[in-house]
């Protein structure tokens, strides 16, 4: 019923088989103005009719955008633990103007019969700049998930490095050497520039952490002669405080009297918390 007034618009007055009228006549008047008025009905549908295909472009639209942040959601709960093909399955892949579709694709797809007619050729258009959008966002979340898997992954092999070093002989540097260059080997896999620059950081540094430790475990008093305390705990029978009470095993923590350079990298902190260990086994031995 709604395309009655934009179709008897269109007609106006037919000048075919219809009968007509003298334009300066009563009738022709009347019938000029009925023409006229039919036609401003049919401009004013037209305009409504355009106004609620753009509203239900725009509810569907959203429609689709829910979609796709579920499915997204969806791919990365659901993707391996590297993250490998995520982007894939999701936005598919472009290779020498070939595209291969992916979950994007059907979603999209699925959706351009459901919108308006009058919208349907604009929304088709928008559909590489989403995909394009959307794109970034999985491969940013790959990454991610990368750098998480190459970390954890990285973590695990230090941690049984680090162990065997501190159950191992502190007078075989061969095999203290073999294994720091082995995790080095490791961390020069790694992906992401800046995990590698921090990883090598810390890898120095727990290294000698464990070193130190085996040192502790063997012979204290020499482990405290590496780390530079060694005058510190041979100080009154064995104490480890001077006469005000000072904790004189943490003294000059950083100085130059560390007997091992495989103990260089310790960090301060490291320094401080082992030469009082060594301090304190002493006193117990």
């Amino acid at each position: 019923m709604a395309t009655i007034p934009l179709q008897l618009a269109q007609r106006r007055l037919d000048s075919g088989s219809v009968v007509s009228y003298p334009d300066n006549s009563p009738v022709g008047a009347a019938m000029q103005g009925f023409g006229d008025e039919l036609a401003a009905v049919a401009e004013r549908f037209r305009q409504q009719k355009q106004q609620q295909d753009a509203f239900d472009a725009e509810v569907i639209g959203r429609e689709l955008n829910g979609q796709i942040a579920q499915a997204e959601k969806e791919a990365i709960q659901n993707a391996p633990a590297d993250g490998r093909g995520l982007h894939d399955a999701m936005y598919g892949q472009a290779r020498n103007g070939v595209v291969k579709p992916g979950l994007f694709d059907k979603i999209f797809d699925s959706t351009v019969p459901k919108m308006p007619e009058s919208e349907r050729a604009s929304f088709i258009r928008q559909k590489e700049a989403m995909r394009l959008a959307g794109s970034a966002r999985m491969a940013a979340q790959q990454y991610a998930r990368r750098q998480d898997y190459e970390q954890a992954e990285w973590s695990k092999a230090q941690a049984a490095e680090l162990d065997a070093i501190a159950q191992s002989d502190p007078d075989d540097s061969a095999t203290f050497e073999a294994i720091r260059r082995s995790g080095f080997d490791f961390i020069a896999k790694m992906g992401s520039p800046v995990a590698r620059q921090l990883a090598e950081t810390g890898w120095r540094s727990n290294t000698a952490k464990a070193l130190a430790q085996a040192m502790l475990a063997k012979d204290p008093r020499r482990a405290a002669e590496m780390l530079g305390t060694a005058p510190a705990a041979q100080a009154g029978d064995g104490e480890t405080t001077g006469a005000d009470g000072t904790d004189l095993s943490a003294e000059n923590p950083n100085g130059p009297a560390s007997g091992d350079d495989r103990l260089a990298d310790l960090t301060p902190d490291d320094r401080v918390a082992l030469a009082r260990l060594a301090g304190v086994s002493m006193t117990q031995n």
